[in-house]
């Protein structure tokens, strides 16, 4: 038996107020992704090329490969964030070399 769903989903934000991307960054707004179907992989690379990942104005060619790299990394700079303010470092601390 399906899941009948009696109310439609309400969004918990003040729609009326202008969306601001700049609230979450100064290239929040600006990265987008574009596929690129049957590109060949450039060097020695094997891996297909899926598409451009656009930051701002500079455009890079990624393969699989390389999206899950990239993925993978910014979870690492997340969780090492995340860490960092459990353990009391702020961004004054940014300069610092940690001591132990």
């Amino acid at each position: 038996m399906a899941y009948d769903r009696k109310q439609k989903h309400k969004t918990s934000f003040n729609s009326k107020r202008k969306f601001n991307p700049q609230r979450y960054g100064k290239v929040w707004g600006s990265i987008t992704f574009e596929h690129d179907w049957d590109k060949e992989p450039v060097g020695e690379a094997n891996g297909p090329v899926i598409g451009n990942l656009w930051i701002g104005n500079s455009n890079h060619q990624l393969t699989f490969s390389e999206t899950n790299k990239l993925i993978e990394t910014l979870k690492e700079a997340q969780h090492a964030y995340n860490v960092g303010v459990r353990m009391g470092r702020t961004n004054m601390h940014a300069s610092q070399p940690f001591v132990r």
